[in-house]
């Protein structure tokens, strides 16, 4: 009888399915940290489980994560889980799927139970490479506006558009004071160039003929007046698809992901706005586009988490909000952070932060912190301090962490 899941961790699975390829490898320093922080899927793992990592952490760092109240799974190579017999396994959960993770794990999901081998997930389809692309996105957005009105919805003259040559860009450019381009497939603010200037320049220029090249459009959007990032967090299942909330973040100036806030003190966040009247909004939005995704291909095809992407900003001194600005559709660090959250404890705010640095200076980092703000364990769940999620090596580049607040 199938008992435990798989899990793997695979964050260029927007790359590799834009590639298409079965045997698509990334480049070497997303490799690197596809390797460094392969263990990081134990968040949503159970003891039964397993975790797919050539590296195993220590013994002495699982007893930290187990006293900081983490169920822990087991960590397994590849061969070792292939070496089990069949019916072994319930589902894989990749963090996402694309043709190279369907070929890697092959012989793994010839050994799940037969509700997953039912699943629309089980094989790929040039169907599901639609599902990543951020023009299924845009058609999912103008359709949620038609469909699902809400005040402070952004209006359809400051969504995106699909583009497919130099001159389309520079006649939105001469309409807008700056533009947002994005590749069609790319993950956590990857692919994006922001074009501050009038004028592209010749390294504006190279990157679009790249993308262009490679994948036939760009998506450009006008720049908004960010307030704050955030995400629409969705589990589809069997059963039907459970709205699990909403996770806020932050990203650089170049919209790339820097770190999940974990229960924010959203009145400090944004001073001056009516946070009970916006709350109720954004719940109300949740609700609309969890309808949105029902009649959607997402509940069609996809399983596991899945993430919409959204924003608070300013327009002419007015909050709005853009619903949809790209659906993830995989695991995502904010559901990783909402998981995580359920084991810290309910008086402590804070931050889930990814961390890369030249080699050793993750351990160097972690090594500071531990002495300069330990972890504390209140009602046996962590309080306040730094909580390393990955452990720290002299050979790593990248790592994960939580750092916690005693909420005032």
């Amino acid at each position: 009888m199938a008992k435990a899941n798989v899990f793997y961790f695979n964050p260029t699975c927007e790359l590799a399915v834009a590639n298409g390829s079965f045997s698509y490898m990334p480049p070497l320093l997303l490799q690197e940290m596809e390797r460094d922080l392969a263990t990081l899927p134990f968040v949503f793992a159970t003891k039964t489980d397993f975790v797919l990592t050539d590296n195993a952490p220590s013994e002495e760092f699982k007893q930290q994560l187990i006293k900081a109240g983490f169920e822990l799974p087991a960590f397994c190579s590849l061969a070792e889980l292939e070496s089990l017999p069949p019916d072994s396994f319930n589902a894989i959960h990749p963090w996402g799927w694309s043709p190279a993770a369907h070929f890697k794990l092959r012989n793994l999901k010839e050994k799940c139970g037969e509700e997953f081998k039912a699943s629309p997930a089980f094989n790929w389809t040039n169907r599901h490479k639609t599902l990543f692309e951020r023009s299924t996105s845009l058609d999912f957005l103008m359709d949620l506006l038609d469909k699902y009105p809400h005040d402070g919805f952004i209006d359809r003259s400051m969504i995106g558009v699909r583009v497919s040559d130099t001159e389309e860009i520079e006649s939105l450019l001469l309409k807008n004071r700056a533009l947002v381009l994005k590749a069609p497939l790319s993950s956590s603010g990857r692919g994006i160039q922001i074009i501050r200037k009038e004028v592209l320049n010749n390294s504006n220029k190279q990157w679009i003929s790249g993308v262009l090249k490679q994948q036939n459009y760009l998506i450009a959007e006008p720049f908004l007046d960010k307030l704050i990032d955030f995400s629409f967090q969705f589990n589809f299942k069997k059963s039907g698809i459970d709205y699990l909330g909403t996770s806020f973040f932050e990203t650089n100036t170049n919209g790339q992901y820097q770190a999940t806030l974990i229960r924010p003190d959203l009145k400090q966040m944004l001073a001056g706005i009516e946070l009970q009247k916006l709350e109720t909004r954004i719940n109300a939005i949740g609700t609309s586009i969890l309808e949105a995704l029902r009649d959607s291909a997402y509940a069609k095809l996809h399983r596991g988490y899945l993430g919409v992407d959204a924003m608070i900003f300013n327009h002419q001194n007015q909050i709005r909000i853009q619903p949809c600005i790209e659906i993830n559709c995989r695991m995502n660090m904010g559901i990783l952070s909402m998981v995580a959250a359920t084991n810290i404890h309910a008086g402590s705010t804070g931050y889930f932060r990814l961390f890369y640095g030249q080699q050793g200076k993750y351990e160097r980092f972690a090594t500071d912190q531990n002495q300069l703000n330990p972890w504390k364990v209140y009602d046996g769940k962590p309080y306040s301090g730094f909580l390393p999620l990955v452990e720290p090596s002299p050979q790593k580049k990248f790592g994960a962490y939580i750092s916690l607040a005693t909420a005032r």
